[in-house]
């Protein structure tokens, strides 16, 4: 028998979420509700469901019954428990069977619906990965075969130099585009697991988006696609935030622009600040990178899964990829604290817009002073020409402009004629009837060397420096035509900045006599590193491991070695560890010379690493020749 106090069983069937009801009998009166808990709104009338339990109550009454009983009533299933004290009958509780089976039916449907969308998932990400892999297999092998059969028409034509040449250029675009698929996965399996790192760092905005338009011009020129820029809301130029992975995102969206518009299709860049702060100090600013082309476009139902993993449009089975671009920028765009939106309609184009809030950072303009009050001349398009002006103006520079080149050889004879020829002129390289070159060429020839001419031009440019001279251009500047951009130009033409620039000769730097290590266990990464080296004359030692390349340095004269190349991943002992013990050895130059990491682990972190075992730099792998020229001239003095 249960014994149970009224005051309890209220309390505690008040928290259930069953429907429950207490019923007691008062004398003759019959059987009434003492208590029902919230639930209990779901029976039916109570007063008929105790109607109907009379018998069986009173017989429970007359302690003739078990302490249980049930009641079918309008197709709910209803027990009743009977409470008693002391052997007398006090309470009886009815209890709603049909709601809990219900309720457990819907459990079991939402735990069903559940299990099937997380089946669905999985088996969709399977298919995806699948589908991935398929693609790869094939995106891997279109580079390789490349890589390969080039190779071997270079080997069979080895005297014919024109066709070498040939296989040399498409073995490197090739291997380059090997190279950004492989990227592409290393990234995204770095993103998924929750290793990939940002790493601030301090540009200029004029600087990054030439950076840009340097990769994207040309393979827009060779489309014949009109790719404009317009950057006129962008007011602080010095900013910090991870340059390298904002040029990633802007990459991978002009990339597709340009692969997915067609030849004479226009794609536009704008760049500007949002006027919002961000930060507790407001140093942060939101800077709107918008991105629009008239491509092919993209249907509604793929822009829902566009930021997904392994997803590519149907309609571009010929166009490679790895279908992870937009996943890695979507992902790298939520790491900055930015925000991405695309927005699309087949046959008419695409656009993305990408917010990013960027650390403004205050640097004085030095030597924009000395410009002040100068003239000069400028030719070029509506557009451009009034950005340029409106520069000028803000740096205290007088400048005439005209949209012509035509125009601006006749203003220029004149000031010649008067006396007062222009500090600079500027003549944009491709405009209608005459052109840059063919403009500076004439005035040349009719007021000598006295004035600089600058060529600007947003297209890639072909001429060398011998041609430049030739034809009388004293620099060439691309546009878009930043602030800090026409300092530097105007301000080499002044006799500060001429010295300066002699200085800072960009020669191609000559080591004959240096002496350099390398530490690399691979014997063509060796071998191409010795080669490469060798080109700036400097004499290259080659040890195997680290533990042999600590060996060396240890037996060589203090000052011997000016700089020491070092692989991190080496048998007997690895690249760090050896950095780390050359430090300390007890020596002279063994805290000085420079420890350059040559290496393929390529991540922050790994970075990181390099510098804390006391390296001075990091050089990733591959290399290129570019690369290395700066790091000789900063490090082999």
């Amino acid at each position: 028998m249960e014994t149970m106090d009224r005051a309890m069983m209220e309390t505690a069937y008040g928290l259930l979420p069953a429907p429950m009801l207490l019923a007691g009998r008062d004398g003759e009166a019959g059987w009434h509700c003492v208590y029902e808990n919230p639930a209990a709104e779901s029976l039916p009338d109570r007063s008929r469901i105790l109607s109907s339990l009379t018998e069986a109550l009173d017989a429970a009454y007359a302690g003739s019954v078990q302490d249980k009983c049930a009641v079918e009533l309008e197709g709910r299933h209803l027990t009743a428990r009977l409470a008693r004290q002391s052997g007398e009958l006090v309470a009886v509780l009815l209890r709603d069977e049909t709601w809990e089976l219900l309720r457990y039916q819907e459990q079991l449907q939402a735990a069903s619906a559940a299990l099937q969308s997380a089946l669905d998932a999985a088996t969709a990400a399977s298919r995806a990965k699948s589908d991935f892999l398929s693609h790869m297999s094939h995106d891997i092998r279109t580079p390789l075969n490349a890589i390969i059969g080039m190779t071997t028409i270079a080997q069979s034509h080895l005297d014919e130099r024109s066709r070498v040449a040939d296989c040399l250029e498409k073995i490197d675009l090739s291997s380059r585009h090997l190279l950004g698929l492989i990227n592409d996965i290393l990234d995204m399996s770095r993103i998924e697991s929750g290793k990939m790192a940002l790493s601030p760092e301090e540009f200029t905005m004029a600087d990054f988006i030439h950076g840009l338009m340097a990769v994207l011009q040309p393979q827009a020129d060779k489309k014949h696609q009109n790719l404009t820029l317009d950057f006129s809301g962008i007011r602080c130029e010095n900013v910090r935030g991870d340059q390298l992975r904002i040029q990633q995102v802007l990459i991978n969206i002009l990339n597709n622009a340009v692969k997915f518009t067609p030849e004479g299709g226009d794609i536009c860049l704008r760049v500007r600040e949002t006027g919002e702060r961000y930060g507790p100090s407001g140093t942060y600013a939101y800077y709107e990178f918008t991105i629009r082309d008239t491509g092919m476009g993209m249907s509604p139902e793929f822009l829902t899964r566009i930021f997904q993993p392994f997803e590519r449009a149907g309609s571009v089975n010929r166009i490679e990829g790895t279908g992870l671009g937009m996943a890695i920028t979507h992902n790298l765009v939520e790491m900055m604290n930015g925000t991405i939106s695309v927005s699309s309609q087949e046959g008419v184009g695409t656009q993305f817009t990408v917010t990013l809030p960027l650390e403004q950072l205050d640097r004085p303009e030095t030597g924009a002073e000395e410009l002040r009050g100068l003239r000069i001349l400028a030719a070029d398009e509506p557009a451009p020409l009034a950005h340029l002006k409106e520069i000028a103006a803000d740096l205290g520079l007088v400048c005439d402009g005209c949209d012509s080149n035509m125009a601006a050889m006749d203003m220029a004879a004149q000031a010649h004629m008067e006396g007062r020829d222009y500090f600079a002129i500027l003549l944009a390289w491709r405009l209608p009837v005459v052109d840059g070159v063919k403009a500076c060429r004439e005035l040349r020839a009719m007021m000598g060397d006295s004035v600089p001419i600058v060529l600007t031009s947003s297209y890639e440019w072909t001429l060398s420096d011998d041609e430049m001279r030739k034809y009388g251009i004293t620099a060439f500047v691309s546009k878009p035509m930043f602030r800090s951009r026409l300092v530097q130009t105007l301000l080499s033409f002044t006799e500060a900045g001429a010295k300066q620039a002699q200085d800072a000769d960009e020669s191609a730097p000559d080591f004959t006599g240096r002496h350099v290590l390398l530490a690399e266990d691979n014997e063509i990464n060796r071998e191409i590193a010795v080669e490469l080296i060798g080109m700036f004359g400097a004499e290259v030692d080659c040890a195997e491991d680290g533990r042999q390349a600590l060996e060396m340095f240890s037996a060589s004269v203090p000052g011997y070695y000016g700089l020491i190349f070092m692989d991190l991943q080496m048998p007997v002992m690895d690249g760090l560890a050896s950095a780390m013990a050359i430090r300390e050895l007890p020596r002279t130059d063994s805290a000085t010379v420079p420890i350059i990491a040559m290496t393929a682990n390529a991540f922050v972190e790994d970075i990181r690493a390099c510098h804390q075992a006391g390296m001075n730099a990091h050089l990733a792998k591959p290399i290129s020749l570019q690369q290395l020229t700066d790091v000789l001239k900063e490090w082999l003095r």
